[in-house]
């Protein structure tokens, strides 16, 4: 299971008070995890199992299929809430049930109030194009021309740096990217950089190539995506 945490942020010093105040809840987990209200998964190997991970704004949480134990985090989150006087953005986290029956997924979905994700493919085979496709429709949903309305064209250079080091950095290190995947996520970058958006005709006054280029050399600094995938897979 993952929380995304996506709350306390704004000022220069909220990284600083969010891992403060996110390290109580850490240590609420642990004693949870000690009276065995929650439990986490890898027992055999660590002690009571590893619940949380967290990293920036980001935590993930890990525990057993038992929707008893579901609860009760809920409830410890619930907790948490209420004296740190901070909000969980349910609705922005996600439930990633790995082999789990439908109707277990659905009980544990509803008790904590989190949509549900699937597990980024992992396979020695080479995937399908259904398996890029949810990947490829949350990148193209994050930089839709429809956000480039709302922003200056400096805000919308950081929002397709920002979607392309977070959403498909995971499976390009891993994979290789088919060349419609690359074209899609391409196109889409395009238009959000340019505020191209349907009926509106928005001239490019640069080619991609120079686009991706360094700033030192005239360009931006936006990565090319085939580039950026040979590079992760190289490393």
């Amino acid at each position: 299971m993952k929380l995304v945490k996506a709350c306390g942020r704004g000022g220069p010093l909220s990284p600083i008070i969010f891992n403060f105040v996110v390290g109580i809840l850490s240590r609420m987990l642990r004693k949870a995890t000690s009276h065995d209200l929650v439990r986490g998964l890898g027992s055999t190997f660590v002690l009571q199992g590893v619940v949380c991970l967290q990293y920036a704004y980001d935590t993930i949480i890990f525990i057993v299929e038992d929707l008893e134990r579901a609860t009760n985090l809920k409830w410890v989150l619930s907790c948490f809430e209420m004296m740190s006087r901070m909000r969980i953005s349910y609705f922005k986290s996600e439930l990633v049930p790995v082999n789990l029956e439908e109707l277990e997924v659905k009980n544990i979905s509803d008790t904590l109030g989190c949509p549900v994700e699937t597990f980024p493919p992992l396979h020695y085979q080479k995937l399908k194009r259904e398996d890029f496709q949810s990947l490829v429709d949350k990148t193209m949903k994050n930089i839709a021309s429809w956000r480039g309305k709302l922003l200056s064209h400096a805000d919308r250079i950081d929002l397709i740096k920002t979607c392309l080091a977070s959403v498909p950095v995971y499976l390009m290190s891993f994979f290789k990217f088919p060349k419609w995947a690359l074209y899609l996520i391409n196109s889409h970058m395009v238009v959000c950089l340019w505020n191209d958006y349907e009926s509106h005709g928005k001239i490019h006054l640069a080619n991609w190539h120079l686009v991706s280029m360094k700033k030192e050399f005239g360009g931006l600094a936006i990565p090319n995506v085939r580039d950026l995938n040979m590079a992760l897979l190289g490393s």
